[in-house]
């Protein structure tokens, strides 16, 4: 239950062979950016696998903040988007708490990637 104190790792099985494609999007300098080397592709499994999500949380309007957003396409036809959003990550638009520093993790991630 995602409301227990224990977490659940939605990425947890989640493997490279699973991704088709991925890409980041970053709101300033507003950019996007596929994610085509392999080194940098097992990094972001790497990080999605860490991810700990708790309970489901409202979202209380928007707020202004830089916004980094991974899109994967699967291998089985689905599309998953993934926002690091300070101490809760948003998975196809349902908000989460989680691990501050699973956010921080693909937050720097996406930042590096498009800075390149």
């Amino acid at each position: 239950m995602l409301g227990s104190s224990q977490g659940k790792w939605p990425f947890k099985d989640l493997a490279r062979e699973d991704i088709v494609s991925a890409a980041v999007m970053v709101s300033s300098p507003d950019k996007t950016l596929e994610i085509k080397d392999e080194f940098q592709l097992s990094y972001l499994v790497d990080a999605l696998n860490s991810v700990v999500i708790y309970k489901k949380v409202s979202r209380e309007g928007e707020v202004s903040r830089l916004l980094v957003q991974f899109t994967l396409k699967l291998t089985d036809g689905n599309t998953v988007k993934v926002e690091p959003a300070g101490a809760h990550i948003i998975i196809n638009d349902i908000e989460y708490k989680s691990k501050p520093e699973s956010s921080l993790e693909l937050f720097t991630l996406g930042t590096r990637l498009v800075d390149n």
